[in-house]
């Protein structure tokens, strides 16, 4: 015997629910706009008033036919309107053609439905739950960030129900998320959970009543990613967090997230919204901003010139590329011949970066900063220079002359961006297309990353992109700086596709059943740094790989664990920088990153 719960349905309703409950439960319950209801049991047992007459015989023949009912749905329009899924077919009367098209396909693919539900405000708008995806059209767009992230992990979303003034409920297998319902319902449904219930059925009706239906107790073990987004932090009272008190902490509008176990991508889910104010929710596709999380794809098309030997990575830069290799006045000129294409993979080639940069023009005595690269506003008026110009630092470039200031050795380490730079003018030399367009053939499109691009203006399936944020979480100017330094700065990605970057690099080179670099080269990518940062003992288990990125208005980081088969992505659209005082937001965005790390460690237990 389960549990139930019910405040002002149909009297004869609520008996046949009780009744229900005594024995094998229920399945299903619905209400139409006009105050029929319909309810059906595991054990076959149903019952009905007010319902269209061919919905009831329908049911009736479901039933006699052994079929198990899965969902029942009445479109807020009322009338001779519905829909009823079972394990074996369904059928629909009077419902959006497209909603019934994808029935059909659904089934066509030998998917199970779960759900099918209509938000209360009518038209064209519904929701599709299978047991291998979903899928919705015209519903709020938070209802949807949500189902994306429910429809993930070991234990998801099977239902989803809209209540007749706008609110909403995803349940299913474990958890729930309800957002704008009656108080005393979603109270009730928190002294289920409390009682160890897991919600199987809630359904409105469009007078403000509703049924609560808990046919089998919580699951033993919670699902980790769940256990992730609600026991996200612990604080100095032994209170938890969940991700969104600290995305509300630190001032992060959205975030991307994702996790890789088994060497495949488990779960990919969205926090937030695309621009603080705006109620557009990110999504698990949603394109943010890469920032240095660049550079290792670079390194990756690099590598794989040299596997087509196109290049060597012991070569000279200059030897591969017809630009000038250019050093300061001040520098040895054979500095120019020994800086390697590899020197440069590893931030070692003399270019200008972090701590060698300033004052211009000099090549000893260097004081901080450099390395980095602030982009382009977004707005019109304002002109993004050419790769020459970049490279000669000439206007309207807004960074000094890319120019060799120290001696290119090993262990000579200024990580540069503007190296990276000098790649990227290479690549195009030596392969005779532009940088982006190869990136994304040879890259990108091997990798999986089929939300990805280093174009400098987002091509239109991706232009639903996130907007980067101040360190006072205010979106900046033109949402999203441009970067014509696409080697260093210039990808958009998502964290799920990232993972998908991790997954190669841990399995020695092989993404999708595909050698994509070399096992050598893959091997060689990691122990000799070559675009990435590693730490610990490669034989022990908490050996990993990192990268950072750091872009006006995004912050980014990736980790992998190659001999635990595990790592993670995490994309925010909120600077890095200190806040000030006055907003009262701490710390920065990389600590926010950084705690979302520590809580997947903890959660999956990875080995550190």
């Amino acid at each position: 015997m389960g549990s139930f719960f019910d405040s002002n349905i149909q009297n004869d309703a609520h008996t046949f629910i009780t009744n229900c409950m005594a024995g094998s439960g229920v399945s299903v319950v619905a209400f139409t706009p006009s105050g029929g209801w319909v309810v059906v049991a595991p054990d076959g047992a149903y019952a009905a008033e007010g319902i269209p007459e061919d919905c009831f015989t329908t049911l009736a023949n479901f039933i006699q036919s052994d079929w198990t009912v899965n969902s029942i749905a009445f479109p807020p329009a009322g009338g001779d309107s519905w829909v009823i899924v079972a394990d074996q077919g369904f059928f629909a009367r009077n419902i959006p053609d497209d909603c019934y098209e994808m029935i059909e396909s659904f089934y066509t693919g030998g998917s199970q439905i779960s759900c099918v539900a209509f938000p209360p405000s009518g038209g064209d708008s519904w929701v599709i739950i299978a047991n291998n995806a979903f899928f919705a059209h015209n519903i709020d767009d938070e209802c949807f960030q949500i189902l994306c992230n429910y429809t993930q992990g070991n234990r998801r979303a099977t239902q989803v129900t809209f209540a007749p003034d706008g609110g909403w409920l995803i349940y299913g297998d474990e958890a729930y998320f309800a957002l704008d319902l009656d108080d005393s319902c979603v109270q009730q449904i928190e002294i289920m959970e409390e009682e160890d219930w897991l919600v199987a059925h809630v359904a409105f009706t469009h007078s403000g009543g509703w049924s609560v239906i808990c046919n089998d107790a919580l699951p033993d073990s919670p699902d980790p990613l769940r256990v992730f987004e609600d026991f996200f932090l612990q604080d100095a009272n032994g209170d938890w967090q969940t991700i969104y008190d600290r995305m509300n902490f630190y001032g992060v509008p959205g975030a991307s997230v994702a996790f890789v176990q088994n060497n495949a991508v488990a779960w990919r889910t969205a926090y937030g919204v695309l621009q603080a104010g705006v109620p557009e929710y990110v999504y698990s596709n949603t394109p943010f901003q890469a920032a240095s999380i660049s550079k290792p794809h670079t390194s990756i098309g690099v590598q794989l010139l040299a596997q087509m030997h196109m290049i060597g990575l012991a070569d000279p830069v200059g030897d591969d590329t017809t630009w000038a290799v250019a050093t300061r006045s001040c520098a040895n000129a054979a500095w120019a011949r020994m800086s390697t294409i590899q020197l440069i993979l590893q931030h070692m080639g003399g270019y200008i970066g972090r701590g060698n940069t300033y004052p211009i023009n000099a090549c000893t005595n260097f004081i901080a900063g450099g390395g980095g690269l602030s982009g382009y506003q977004n707005i019109p008026g304002v002109e993004v220079p050419t790769l020459d110009e970049i490279l000669g630092g000439a206007a309207p470039a807004n960074s000094p002359p890319i120019e060799i200031s120290m001696q290119p050795l090993f262990g000579n380490f200024y990580y540069s961006g503007m190296g990276y730079v000098v790649l990227m003018r290479m690549m195009q030399d030596v392969t005779g297309v532009d940088f982006r367009i190869w990136m994304q053939e040879n890259v990108l499109t091997p990798l999986g990353m089929s939300d990805s691009s280093f174009a400098l203006n987002l091509p239109l399936e991706l232009s639903r992109a996130a907007g980067g944020h101040d360190t006072n979480a205010q979106p900046i100017v033109g949402l999203r700086n441009l970067y014509p330094e696409a080697s260093a700065a210039g990808l958009y990605t998502n964290a799920g596709d990232l993972c998908q970057t991790i997954i190669m690099l841990n399995a020695g080179g092989v993404i999708n059943g595909t050698q994509l670099l070399s096992a050598q080269q893959a091997g060689a990518m990691l122990s000799d740094q070559l675009g990435i940062f590693t730490g610990g003992q490669s034989d022990q288990p908490g050996y990993f790989f990192n990268h950072s990125g750091e872009n006006v208005g995004f912050t980014s980081f990736i980790q992998g664990y190659p001999n635990q088969a595990a790592g993670m992505a995490i994309m925010v659209n909120r600077d890095n920088g200190d806040s000030d005082s006055v907003t009262g937001y701490p710390g920065n965005a990389a600590s926010f990153n950084t705690e979302v790390a520590n809580a997947l460690i903890r959660v999956y237990a990875l080995q550190t």
